[in-house]
């Protein structure tokens, strides 16, 4: 979500919880396209990820063994719970970010506030989703998986923005079309980045790990 430059801090506070002063839901505006558009993407990018090799089956279930595997991870109090632990630490950060910048207007005023929210947020599903379904998954295999199933989530919450949220009524269709464009494709820019940052992890692993000759 990008507000568009005209709109204060104020304002946006104002409509983002309420309809605008006519009282009307203009969800039969062109402006529709866009929500309709962000359904689609949203079934698009979950078949993608069913698609993708070494993704977890049966989406559906995702939620219920991200719970059950964090819950897991907890009570062990091992390396997983540092890790499950400094995901809160970096969802505490995009909250900051996003309410930060919806209190002191910094979405109008900063353009690439937005930008860095989506990318951070969407890096941070990414992480919660290998953390939550790392079991399901073959150890070895890139999991490319992250990009599209973010994309799918990012998608469908923009789906909820065109339902319950009332900040993009006065804006046009062109723009809400290529705001909601660029948030899908930054969420998954951070997707890729967690990528990025779980296989060089691996290698980095090993290469440290000994080879036989190196223990004798």
């Amino acid at each position: 979500m990008a507000p568009s430059p005209a709109v204060t801090s104020e304002e946006l506070l104002a409509t983002w919880e309420t309809p605008d002063a006519m009282g009307s839901i203009p969800h039969t505006s062109p402006q529709l396209l866009v929500g309709v558009g962000s359904v689609v993407v949203t079934l698009a990018a979950a078949l993608a990820t069913r698609a993708t090799p070494g993704s977890p089956s049966d989406v559906g279930s995702w939620p219920r063994a991200i719970v059950t595997r964090l819950r897991a991870d907890l009570r062990r109090r091992g390396p997983a719970a540092r890790a499950w632990a400094a995901v809160a630490l970096w969802s505490a950060l995009v909250t900051g970010l996003h309410f930060g910048g919806l209190a002191w207007g910094i979405y109008s005023r900063l353009f690439w506030w937005d930008l860095l929210t989506h990318a951070t947020g969407g890096a941070g599903v990414a992480a919660v989703l290998f953390l939550g379904l790392r079991d399901r998954t073959p150890a070895r295999t890139t999991p490319w998986w992250l990009v599209t199933g973010v994309a799918a989530v990012g998608a469908g919450f923009e789906v909820y923005e065109f339902l319950f949220k009332g900040f993009w009524y006065g804006w046009s269709l062109r723009f809400y079309a290529v705001d909601t464009a660029i948030d899908i494709v930054v969420n998954a820019a951070g997707a890729a980045g967690v990528v990025v940052v779980i296989v060089a992890s691996r290698r980095l692993r090993t290469e440290r790990r000994p080879t036989v000759r190196e223990r004798l």
